[in-house]
């Protein structure tokens, strides 16, 4: 079947899944599309904070313009049946808000191991995409990453390839809250507020926010940084993901930057993690 067949498909089978309201989505780019990326250098790793970074020549690519979503991830899973470990596993990581404050030494007060959680009820059981179509897919581990990738042609970016797209025409340092705050003002979905306990959704929403509500860069690629952590390429036990997620806050993880990244289990799917698609070469699309 083809990817047009297969996306048709899923839209009529997951008909449950909405559009947001027009005053959410006017402003988010949603649809399918991929941004061409020029052979050039990326200072890899500059953090803004006193690390340099490495000049890293990366050929000419193409990229996702945003992460993969529900929506395109219900077609690939139509089209071949996959299942993901979540679903065969019966369980993955969600995040869940304490009620009350707690020591930020201790990540297991806001994550629990939750039978029924998976990309299909990202919220656990009782959960399902209503309303969540242009939201980036979670609950996927990295394998699941990877199968999606090769039936679309891609593959998984590399941390160079990655990096040179989220840092667009970027050729010295950069202070690291700029990323994600230019100017004072929100650019990218994180948390605003305390962590664990209340985001204020001062970016405009509290949790995963649609893919493409935030300004592209100068590649015109969105949401490198917030929203989700996002899987690069690896063939360790313990991978890297890149970028931060909606749980980055200024008390807590605050990596709003392009070298921020994350090792993280391969075979271990969460809500707060999802990825996007890069091709090779010049050709066109």
């Amino acid at each position: 079947m083809t990817r047009g067949g297969a996306l048709l498909l899923a839209l009529v089978a997951l008909a449950g899944i909405g559009a947001r309201a027009p005053a959410v989505t006017a402003r988010c780019l949603t649809g399918d599309a991929r941004v061409f990326i020029p052979a050039g250098a990326v200072l890899l790793g500059e953090d803004g904070d006193g690390r340099p970074g490495q000049a890293t020549p990366v050929a000419a690519f193409w990229i996702d313009a945003h992460e993969v979503t529900n929506r395109q991830f219900a077609a690939f899973v139509a089209a071949t049946g996959y299942r993901t470990r979540a679903e065969r596993d019966g369980a993955s990581a969600l995040f869940v808000s304490p009620a009350q404050p707690v020591s930020l030494d201790d990540a297991s007060r806001w994550w629990r191991f939750v039978k029924g959680a998976d990309w299909r009820h990202p919220q656990g059981p009782g959960s399902d995409l209503s309303g969540k179509a242009d939201e980036p897919v979670v609950h996927v581990d990295r394998d699941d990453a990877v199968a999606y990738a090769g039936w679309a042609g891609g593959a998984l970016p590399t941390t160079e390839q990655w990096e040179r797209a989220a840092r667009g025409r970027q050729y010295a340092g950069r202070a690291p809250m700029d990323w994600a705050f230019p100017g004072g003002k929100p650019r990218a979905n994180v948390w605003e507020g305390v962590f664990p306990i209340r985001d204020t959704a001062d970016d405009g929403y509290a949790g995963l926010a649609p893919v493409g509500c935030f300004d592209a860069n100068d590649f015109g690629v969105y949401d490198m940084v917030g929203n989700v952590w996002e899987w690069v390429a690896g063939q360790d036990a313990v991978g890297l993901v890149k970028g931060g997620s909606f749980l980055c806050a200024v008390n807590y993880c605050a990596n709003f930057r392009p070298a921020a990244y994350q090792a993280q289990e391969h075979d271990l799917p969460t809500s707060h993690i999802g990825f996007r698609i890069a091709y090779r070469g010049e050709r066109k699309f």
